[in-house]
């Protein structure tokens, strides 16, 4: 069980996973709307799984509210409650086939297990009070622990913050339970198995990174754990940084001459004279920050709003000025426009840098200086969200900033930059 026996904590879902509880529940549903409809309701156990266990937004709600004229759904989920309460109060609920021999498998071992679960403690304490091996537990979780109930992804998020040193396995019966529980990359995923639940398909298919479990069967636990890989969230995760780094890494020596041209460029402008960044879409958003990053340096540099421009913005340059543009493309429609009117029409000459990741560019053309990186890959699957090339674009003009000012003190930043933790050291 070396597998199994490499995980410190055990995490349990409660109904359906260490208690045969759902089919009470379905029983409390058809008590409490038979006694509010004053006739004999029954919904089979297959339809309560499928509407009460649905990730579509208040399905239960509708479904009542469709087939019995149930308006307050409020009302009657109390009743249910109160229906549930009496049923678990009175009868012997089982465990789900092989959990209790489990928990003490994970006890004999020394090992601790936690219970994670949307239901009430004051629900809980009733079990407790009937199961001893549940005061074993190192924590319960209920509702009422939560903002979020599952499908929200908090509950498992917060074990993984409560519990970060611990290497964690979950346990999870329902298609809301292994939807939030599949989120979270930390924890190994089970999917607890019965041969009648609604959503087995669905949960098989779409999460299929999750281990199945039958019974607790541990012989085929363990051997399904030395089958097991990381979740597909984890490796694309893991791709998405490791984009970023390689990405980089291409564009490297690019990068440095890149700040080594522009900065020479800039520290040569009279003093009267300012820079501007400026981009489209995310590329402005980035500029916005890195001209911030410019003035707590004191570089007298701003960001400027490329489509107020030709609105009148365009009295703002002097002569000389440096005006740096950053796009991806080097063909954004907005930057070509405002290009051609600074050549062509402006009575100033401001100097035009353009940094691209496209070779022979329309920016190129109509720049005074045009610096090209290497074709830049995004992180996302499509190749298409600004992410990858606004974070080089932002290494390349903090850089430019940073090497401008490489000799500067500790007391002339603090000058500009008196508050926060930063004006404190």
């Amino acid at each position: 069980m070396n597998n199994l026996l490499s995980y410190d904590l055990f995490i349990f879902d409660f109904d359906g996973t260490l208690f045969d509880t759902e089919k009470y529940h379905n029983k409390a549903w058809n008590n409490a709307l038979s006694k509010e409809k004053n006739k004999n309701i029954v919904i089979e156990l297959n339809d309560y799984y499928k509407y009460f266990h649905s990730l579509i937004p208040n399905n239960s709600k509708n479904y009542l509210k469709i087939l019995y004229e149930i308006d307050n759904y409020d009302n009657i989920y109390k009743k249910k409650q109160y229906e549930y309460e009496k049923i678990i109060r009175n009868e012997s609920i089982e465990f789900i086939s092989g959990a209790e021999v489990f928990l003490n498998f994970i006890l004999n071992n020394n090992k601790k297990f936690i219970i994670v679960t949307n239901t009430s403690s004051k629900f809980i304490n009733i079990f407790k009070n009937k199961y001893p091996i549940l005061d074993k537990a190192s924590k319960i979780y209920t509702k009422e622990d939560f903002i979020n109930r599952k499908p929200n992804p908090e509950c498992y998020l917060r074990i993984c913050n409560e519990y970060s040193n611990e290497k964690k396995i979950g346990f999870e019966d329902s298609l809301i339970g292994i939807h939030a529980l599949y989120q979270v990359f930390d924890i190994t995923p089970i999917f607890v198995y019965n041969i009648n639940y609604y959503y087995n398909s669905e949960i098989i298919n779409k999460y299929n990174n999750s281990i199945l479990t039958k019974n607790y069967d541990l012989n085929k636990l363990e051997h399904n754990l030395s089958l097991f890989n990381k979740s597909n969230n984890k490796l694309f995760i893991e791709n998405i940084l490791n984009n970023n780094i390689n990405e980089l890494k291409n564009n490297f020596s690019n990068m440095v001459h890149i700040i080594s041209q522009i900065s020479a460029l800039i520290k040569n402008i009279d003093n009267n004279n300012r820079i501007y960044l400026s981009g489209m879409g995310k590329s402005g958003y980035v500029c916005k920050k890195c001209a911030s990053t410019w003035q707590s340096l004191s570089i007298k540099c701003s960001y400027i709003d490329l489509p107020n421009l030709p609105h009148g913005d365009f009295g703002i340059f002097q002569d000389n000025d440096i005006l740096i543009l950053i796009s991806n493309s080097g063909n954004t429609e907005e930057i070509i426009y405002i290009l051609k009117y600074l050549k062509n029409n402006l009575n100033k000459k401001i100097n035009t840098i353009s940094i691209v990741a496209n070779k022979n560019s329309m920016m190129e053309e109509l720049s005074d200086f045009t610096y090209i990186l290497d074709n830049i890959v995004e992180g996302d699957i499509i190749n298409m969200t600004p992410s990858t090339s606004s974070l080089i674009f932002m290494a390349l003009l903090d850089g430019i900033a940073i090497n401008i000012k490489k000799n500067i003190t500790k007391e002339e930043f603090k000058m500009v930059h008196p508050s926060g933790s930063l004006g404190k050291r």
